[in-house]
């Protein structure tokens, strides 16, 4: 079958929408290759009394086909090839199933048609710099670790620890002592304990305060990206969404299912209460991906062939090819994060 590689194509942007319309054509000649290879493909399932099976005269099966379903069949190869071509040849980042009309079928004519596609929407401007930078300069609670913090986390310890003796209605504390929090850990003694106790808060105050300021920063960047989302792209973060949730539900245990008669929800309810949020996550990692390709960051690929190396000591049937888009998508969004937070 001829190949043709360069189709001329008109694509419309449609108002208000996040698709456009592509039109175009497959020359005659090819159109009618891609008819004979179908009808080709088709007379092999066909059984004519009389004949073997595939072996009937090219009439009969076409009486037996009918013109009209060849036709589409030819078209739809045609169109299914014309549009890959198209796609790459201008730069169109399509997303979901397209919608097909066809102008114009018949043998011996080109084969005309209209495409519609959803398409990932691109950011036409964002100063994700100066977001960043007013973002960075708000003024962060400090990381520091209070006595009284320090106090109240090792009465939580003592009491988790406390016996209940037999006639006694209020359990007894054990004493904080150097035996004692040698009994809980690597601890030289209760000045040691103390000191490592502060540094876990210490720790941990100064990660939910990253946090906070990451989410700050998300939600600013979200807010400024202003594009139509194609629906395709927000059920699908709402499929992940919900996959991950299902994830850590049963690795607990417990029921997915159950656990949503739990809530009282159903899981349409769910993904009708997240789509907000799904929206967003879309948005971030469109503009995410507008940032990396300005400040031309990418992954680091040493991290990546770590990950991996590990990955398949633990799993032998991993999937790598998947397991390194993952690595390779988590480590350039890290990237493009500690980029947007050391803007001053």
């Amino acid at each position: 079958m001829a190949s043709h590689h360069s189709y001329k194509a008109s694509i419309r942007p449609l108002p208000d929408t996040s698709e456009v319309e592509i039109t175009s054509s497959v020359p005659s000649e090819e159109f009618d290759s891609h008819i004979k290879d179908a009808l080709a493909d088709m007379s092999r399932d066909i059984t004519i009394p009389g004949f073997r099976k595939g072996a009937a005269p090219e009439k009969m099966i076409l009486d037996r086909i009918g013109e009209t379903t060849l036709l589409s069949e030819g078209a739809e190869r045609a169109i299914s090839h014309a549009y890959g071509h198209i796609l790459e040849a201008e730069e169109i980042d399509a997303v979901g199933k397209p919608r097909v009309s066809i102008t114009k079928m018949a043998r011996g004519n080109p084969l005309e048609f209209t495409i519609t596609t959803a398409v990932v929407p691109k950011i036409k401007t964002l100063d994700y710099k100066a977001i960043a930078r007013k973002e960075n300069e708000k003024k962060q609670e400090p990381a520091t670790v209070t006595d009284t913090e320090v106090t109240e986390a090792i009465e939580k310890i003592r009491r988790s620890r406390a016996v209940a003796k037999e006639g006694e209605k209020d359990p007894m504390l054990p004493e904080l002592t150097d035996a004692f929090v040698q009994s809980l850990g690597d601890f030289k003694d209760v000045a040691d304990f103390t000191k490592k106790i502060g540094d876990n808060l210490a720790h941990e105050k100064t990660h939910r305060i990253a946090e906070k300021r990451r989410l700050s920063l998300i939600n600013a960047i979200a807010s400024a990206v202003v594009l139509v989302i194609p629906n395709v792209l927000i059920e699908s973060e709402l499929d992940h969404m919900i996959a991950r949730m299902r994830h850590d539900i049963e690795r607990m245990g417990l029921s997915f299912d159950e656990y949503l008669k739990h809530l009282k929800k159903t899981e349409t309810e769910m993904r009708t209460e997240w789509r907000a949020d799904a929206e967003k996550k879309v948005k971030l990692d469109i503009a995410l991906e507008y940032i990396a390709r300005e400040e031309k960051i990418v992954a680091d690929q040493s991290k990546i062939d770590a990950e991996l190396t590990h990955l398949k000591e633990h799993h032998k049937d991993i999937d790598a090819d998947r397991a390194r888009a993952y690595f390779e998508h988590t480590f350039k969004t890290q990237a493009v994060f500690d980029y947007l937070e050391s803007i001053s």
